[in-house]
């Protein structure tokens, strides 16, 4: 199973039978709520959203997301059908638990986004309801009560299902959110029960969990669950290694603990790891430790040698690091932590073919060799931040030490249009420190906004763009910026900074960039005092003023996360964003991506009965690698119902608000 919402995408399309359907259409069916029209009156776009920028209601059972499938094909003639609402925002009140909807027949246009459609499918023989035996010893955690999920996270998933889906959880996800979640997730105290008769697993609940956690680029909290599960590790060679690789690639490694933790096991790999430790303590301290003479580091040298398929590269370093010739890789494509380790401890410089690597906790170990050119670290750097291995300081770090040639920092705007690299974006900041007068510093600050894609707003490479934002004031010789670093405060979650960017977009002609920003400060900022109808309509009449099939879909996608975090959707406002098959004509080699049905299931029904850590582990797994930004809306809405349903709010409202952000852009 992969966390991919695509996954399921061939299959269920292939079993799909009918005539053609706009995906366009499709969408807006999926998502349409029965009843209620908006009221007529339009102000304008600056008044409407200045009064009126959220309308949120308290988390509660699940939202639906989609109307029963016999309304799928018309809209609700019902009582109050046409009645013009006097607050377009007023809460629906509660509502049944989402129903899922049944799969259509043909694929989405080509030219146009995918908005998926996602199957019913008959709940999973996997998770029907069963007695279950004792509970998993495994549920030591850092996080208990609030901290983590609650009392008793793992309530009604047996063990076995659970121990399946561990691994496929993300581990490069560009949101914040998404990481922040899955960490609470894993930390969390609570057990799993087995179901009765069942055998003991292959691999323990407790070393999945460190080792995912190590994966995901958190030794620290791998390292804190580990020292809970004592037992675990002690049987889990595969999760043991996956820490001390973290942590060599972090660094320090704390070689004390690695020492002990090496004890149950034996081969190549420990034996590199207590040599590396020997050999850094007698570099720290000036000379070998007692228990280590020459004799005993010659016999631990032989030994790594005569290994079958050894590591040549970690040899030399480790020669190195015993007095031996310096060493100065000329190519160096897959170092092993090991390697990297050492080679920092020299701070000997790596080639730039090292950038070949894939692994961001690699890059970050590549990014803090202080021996390494400026430019390939700065690369390295920013490609481990962008998927959370680095955090914004030391980003930051690596932008300011990568060097300028000649006038560049006078010709920067020439330089970005043609070079959108992690080198132009460090040049940038670079320029802003030095720059005095405020007419320079605002053309920087633009320039930076204009160098972060959509997958970088929320994490590091935005936070640092933030800060630089934070030197200038929102004044209206800024007013320019305001939009876009509206855009970037709220996707950061820093919404203090993000209101008065906004305020001071609003100030101005309204325009469509700024229309966009709306779902997004509502999501971000919560509802205003005095709510109001008006908001909803302006932002659509600006946002549907002439746009084209896909800005459509955008705003589809928009009203699907407002009516996810508790805002009363009238039917208008999708009917206003349906795109009939005219406008879409279908191409026969182009299909929807579709969420996995089974998982779409799983978070339906363990939503439904509040069992937190299931629905949390299903919608982590719904976003994928891809995270919010990357995920299409109607998934990323049902994962925010979901996770408000089972009072994960904080977590909701983040992840809703990361998707808001792609979509306002």
């Amino acid at each position: 199973m992969s966390g991919s919402p695509a996954d399921a995408g061939d299959a269920a399309g292939d079993a799909a039978e009918g005539g053609a359907v706009s995906m366009f259409a499709a969408a807006s069916l999926v998502l349409a709520l029965s009843g209620t029209l908006m009221g007529a009156a339009t102000p304008t776009l600056a008044q409407s959203l200045a009064q009126s920028h959220a309308q949120a209601v308290p988390s509660g059972p699940p939202i639906r997301l989609f109307p029963p499938p016999e309304r799928m094909g018309a809209p609700d003639a019902g009582p109050g059908a046409g009645r013009v609402l006097d607050d377009p925002l007023e809460s629906p009140g509660p509502s049944a638990a989402p129903l899922p909807l049944t799969p259509l027949p043909t694929p989405a246009p080509a030219h146009t986004p995918s908005f998926d459609v996602v199957p019913t499918v008959a709940p999973p023989s996997a998770i029907a309801v069963e007695t279950l035996g004792p509970l998993d010893p495994d549920g030591a955690g850092p996080l208990a009560g609030a901290a983590g999920l609650g009392g008793d996270p793992w309530r009604g998933i047996p063990r076995a299902e659970l121990l399946a889906l561990l691994p496929e959880l993300p581990t490069l996800t560009p949101s914040p959110a998404v990481k922040e979640l899955q960490r609470r997730l894993l930390l969390s105290r609570g057990s799993p029960a087995a179901a009765p008769g069942e055998p003991e697993p292959a691999r323990r609940f407790g070393a999945l969990r460190v080792e995912k956690l190590a994966a995901m680029g958190d030794p620290r909290g791998a390292a804190d669950l580990a020292a809970l599960l004592p037992e675990a590790m002690r049987t889990d060679e595969a999760a043991a290694r996956a820490l001390t690789d973290a942590e060599l690639l972090a660094g320090p490694l704390d070689c004390a603990v690695a020492t002990e933790r090496a004890q149950p096991f034996s081969g190549p790999y420990w034996q590199g790891v207590a040599l590396f430790c020997r050999l850094r303590a007698g570099r720290v301290g000036g000379g070998a430790p007692a228990e280590a003479g020459p004799m005993g580091d010659d016999l631990a040298f032989d030994m790594l040698r005569e290994q079958p398929g050894g590591d040549p590269d970690f040899l030399r370093a480790a020669e190195a690091m015993a007095g031996g010739p310096a060493v100065r890789p000329r190519s160096l494509k897959d170092p092993s932590p090991l390697t990297l380790a050492a080679l920092r401890t020299l701070q000997a410089g790596l080639p730039p073919d090292v950038l070949s690597l894939t692994d961001p906790a690699r890059l970050a170990a590549v990014a803090s060799n202080g021996g390494t050119d400026p430019a390939t670290r700065v690369t390295a750097a920013e490609r481990a931040a962008a998927a959370l291995f680095l955090d914004s300081r030391r980003l930051a770090e690596a932008y300011r030490a990568a060097p300028a040639k000649g006038d560049e920092l006078l010709r920067l705007k020439d330089a970005a249009a043609r070079d959108r690299t992690a080198r132009t974006r460090a040049l940038v900041q670079q320029a802003m420190l030095a720059a005095m007068a405020g007419e320079r510093r605002v053309e920087l600050a633009g320039l930076a906004l204009e160098l972060l894609d959509p997958p970088m707003l929320a994490g590091p490479v935005g936070a640092v763009v933030a800060d630089m934002l934070d030197t200038l004031s929102p004044t209206p010789d800024a007013a320019g910026l305001a939009p876009a670093a509206a855009r970037l405060c709220f996707a950061l979650g820093r919404a203090d900074t993000g209101k008065r960017w906004y305020d001071l977009a609003l100030r101005g002609r309204p325009t469509a960039e700024v229309a966009r920003l709306w779902p997004l400060a509502l999501i971000a900022l919560g509802p205003p005092p005095g709510g109001g109808a008006l908001g909803l309509a302006g932002w659509l009449d600006e946002s549907l003023r002439g746009a084209d099939l896909e800005a459509r879909a955008r705003v589809a996608g928009q009203l699907a996360l407002l009516q996810a975090m508790g805002v009363a959707v009238p039917g208008e406002a999708w009917r206003r964003t349906t795109v009939s098959d005219d406008e879409a004509p279908m191409t026969a080699d182009s299909r929807p991506a579709m969420a996995d049905p089974a998982l779409w299931q799983r978070l339906t029904e363990a939503s439904a009965d509040r069992r937190v850590g299931e629905t949390a582990l299903a919608a982590l797994l719904l976003l994928g690698e891809a995270g919010p930004a990357g995920t299409p809306p109607a998934v990323v809405a049902r994962v925010v119902g979901a996770l408000r349903a089972v009072g994960l709010d904080n977590d909701a409202r983040a992840i809703a608000r990361e998707a808001a952000a792609a979509l306002a852009g």
